[in-house]
């Protein structure tokens, strides 16, 4: 990589950095391609905060997505005031990201979308009680996923397997939730996933277990209304889940499938985008922020003793 740079001025810079990262321990242990990733954000650093705009709020009304778990890893403390579009708040301190700034987004579903979901009878059409298929051994939170396994697995209407995501299992996936009166989301490597999305897509009633989930567009969309959540406690308890399902009344659920079907289309990520698809909703989100962005911005401007409010 070294000998790749040139001998402008700019080339000259980064062969100093390489030379200096490279010779420095690194607080992250990282091999060379994390390296190279810290110095690319250095210098993304550097030029925003010479410019104008920066300068003229602190990056408060600057837009940083964020929704890969250890994205800007090396440097978050630099972008605490900015507005951040997440996934969820697993990895990242709440000094630099939280509901009170910051924006949640979906994820892009991995399944298709089930257009023509048109059955007249769909409670009885779909066959299976509970749905999931994926990956059994995660991280952190999603280690609730190896427990519940062990729970679900002797259930005759409940298909719970392990799988790996690919074009021909994603297939497979796609027709199991299309076929299941509710899908399972249970927390990932964070406490969000894609299944989530992937089940409202298929018109599958979710069923939530996450103890720490924050969801997109909640200040628009009751999620109450098509999902069902348990708290890690109550789903790891033998048969307590199963028999809630089990009981959920008929009628109840065709009401959450059909508000699924009407809500699904917020989920969609579109371009050019769409009235009400995800770009839009995302930006109508970013929108809701402008306010305290500008207090933010203002206030910061007269005070002298900074963020005296805080240390109360």
């Amino acid at each position: 990589m070294l000998n790749e740079l040139g001998s402008s001025p700019y080339d000259i810079k980064i062969r100093w950095r390489w030379v200096r990262i490279l010779n420095e321990e690194d607080p992250y242990s990282c091999r060379l391609g994390c390296r190279y990733s810290y110095l690319m954000l250095v210098d993304l650093m550097e030029l925003l905060k010479k410019s104008k705009y920066w300068e003229r709020s602190k990056g408060r009304d600057h837009i940083f997505p964020m929704t890969h778990p250890n994205a800007f890893r090396f440097l978050r403390n630099q972008v605490n005031d900015t507005i951040q579009v997440v996934v969820d708040f697993g990895r990242y301190p709440k000094g630099m990201s939280n509901l009170n700034k910051d924006v949640v987004s979906p994820y892009v579903h991995v399944v298709d979308s089930f257009t023509d979901d048109e059955s007249q009878n769909p409670y009885e059409t779909r066959s299976t009680l509970l749905f999931f298929r994926g990956r059994t051994y995660r991280k952190d939170e999603g280690i609730v996923r190896a427990k519940l396994a062990k729970i679900l697995t002797n259930y005759s209407d409940v298909h719970y397997e392990r799988s790996v995501a690919t074009e021909e299992n994603i297939k497979t996936s796609s027709k199991g939730m299309r076929s299941s009166k509710f899908c399972l989301d249970p927390a990932g490597d964070t406490p969000s996933s894609c299944r989530l999305f992937d089940a409202i897509a298929s018109h599958c009633v979710p069923v939530i277990v996450s103890d720490q989930i924050e969801l997109p567009f909640e200040d628009e969309i009751d999620y109450s209304q098509f999902s069902l959540f348990f708290s890690f406690k109550e789903a790891l308890e033998p048969g307590y889940m199963i028999d809630q399902l089990r009981k959920f009344p008929k009628q109840n659920w065709t009401e959450m499938w059909r508000q699924l079907k009407n809500i699904s289309h917020h989920y969609e990520f579109q371009y050019p985008p769409k009235r009400g698809d995800a770009v839009n909703m995302l930006w109508r989100q970013v929108k809701h922020k402008l306010p305290a962005v500008r207090l933010s911005i203002h206030r910061n401007r007269r005070l002298k003793i900074s963020d005296w409010w805080r240390k109360r």
